[in-house]
């Protein structure tokens, strides 16, 4: 059990609360109760400075989870508090950008880095399609990156659509009783 500092003087939402529980739970839903609970404490801002100074491991403190509280204490981290407290990444990461989208927020800067990501994934699988000798998957990638498809993928979607109208030719040949069968 967390034990409390004594500012909090029972005014603070967590001491008239009937689950005190919450506090030092270590369960995502029971955090993003407690975080709720906590922005509308009259001692919020007290509380997460309370266990910023003190290394409170935790629990959350002020609608800060422990995890929140360790990346604003590591300065190589680069995180901090944006004026709704909200825990915030550095533009450009793919934390900042998954942020961003959580919130329904634009950011140009985190927008071209993803896009800049996506597109050196995308260039990963293609190479690897291409060291199997081209796949119709390498094909669709080409079309993704906006590129003209090569002749290795080109020839792979030809082998498999030649496989899947033989198959269906197979299934019509068979007929319906053993179509339905199978």
């Amino acid at each position: 059990m967390i034990e409390l500092p004594a500012f909090l003087d029972g005014t603070a939402t967590c001491a008239t609360t009937n689950t005190p529980d919450l506090w030092h739970s270590t369960l995502a839903v029971d955090e993003a109760r407690a975080a709720a609970h906590c922005r509308a404490c009259p001692l919020r801002q007290a509380c997460a400075d309370y266990a910023l100074t003190n290394g409170e491991q935790r629990g959350t403190w002020g609608g800060l989870r422990a995890k929140e509280r360790r990346r604003l204490l590591n300065p190589a981290d680069q995180s901090w508090l944006d004026e709704h407290d909200r825990v915030r990444r550095p533009c450009g990461s793919d934390a900042a950008y998954r942020a961003h989208r959580r919130y329904d927020e634009t950011c140009e800067v985190c927008e071209a880095a993803q896009a800049g990501r996506v597109e050196e994934q995308r260039r990963r699988l293609l190479e690897t399609a291409h060291a199997k000798g081209g796949t119709a998957n390498g094909a669709v990638l080409h079309r993704r990156l906006g590129e003209p498809v090569c002749v290795r993928c080109r020839a792979a979607v030809a082998r498999q659509s030649a496989a899947q109208r033989k198959a269906r030719m197979a299934r019509a040949q068979q007929g319906p009783a053993l179509a339905l069968a199978s």
